[in-house]
């Protein structure tokens, strides 16, 4: 993906909109979403996973995914998506962590949307590698641009070889040495990443580079993994008026 074509002001709200998918309670989902001008829908939530329906300004609708709930006391969601088991779903193999029920999400979605809306789907941590598990549930026709902060390796090289052509819609995004990002870190069977170009956010100051997902060297800096720190960096950049990535 070149630089030119990437729209930071897009990729700041669909920032928020991950951010957003963590807030748990109805009514402050609701207003966090309409701070962001789009039309709260409706909100999934059973005891290990969480996704937001909303349509923007323009009448796009968006899926957003969000990541473990660790921080608001959800401790088993800690490990239920940590599971690393191996699972067969359509077009690949992806861990048991990763899809176990979202069957019953994107069912929820697709019914609660009107017949044959186009979803964009985004969300944050394992948020992001259910945005891009979006692909084996969702008719074709039905999605939209992919967004994915901080992903985690849950879905392994045979997928992302399935859904090469689809992969162009997806942006993806690595924040500093992100330690949780890098995870799972030495398990063999996990070690794929989108083979697409990720924006790499270097700071606070705006400074990013584009480099392959396979090529990223990952890290141990869990404090770069927050959800709130990657929305900052990469708002920085949408207020800059020469968008360029570092040499």
């Amino acid at each position: 993906m070149e630089v030119g074509v990437i729209d930071f002001h897009a990729l700041a709200l669909a920032a928020k909109r991950a951010n957003s998918a963590y807030v748990e309670n109805d009514d402050e989902s609701k207003a966090a979403f309409e701070a962001l001008g789009d039309i709260w829908v409706a909100q999934f939530q059973d005891d290990s996973r969480q996704a937001c329906l909303s349509v923007d300004p323009g009448g796009a609708a968006w899926l957003s995914i969000s990541g473990t709930r660790a921080s608001q006391g959800q401790l088993l969601d800690i490990y239920r998506d940590t599971q690393l088991e191996p699972v067969a779903v359509k077009g690949g193999t992806v861990t048991r962590g990763v899809c176990d029920g979202m069957d019953h999400v994107f069912d929820w979605a697709l019914s609660t949307a009107p017949a044959g809306t186009v979803l964009n789907v985004c969300g944050h941590s394992l948020g992001a590698a259910r945005a891009a598990l979006s692909l084996a549930y969702l008719p074709a026709d039905q999605v939209g641009a992919l967004y994915s902060f901080a992903q985690p390796k849950f879905l392994a090289a045979d997928f992302y070889k399935t859904y090469a052509a689809e992969l162009s819609r997806m942006t993806c995004i690595v924040s500093g040495r992100d330690g949780w990002c890098s995870w799972p870190w030495f398990d063999k069977r996990w070690q794929s990443r989108p083979p697409i170009q990720h924006i790499w956010l270097k700071d606070d100051r705006g400074t990013f580079a584009m480099i392959d997902g396979n090529k990223w060297p990952g890290g141990w800096n869990f404090g770069d993994h927050d959800m709130g720190e990657y929305q900052v960096r990469i708002e920085k950049i949408a207020a800059m008026s020469d968008v360029k990535p570092a040499a």
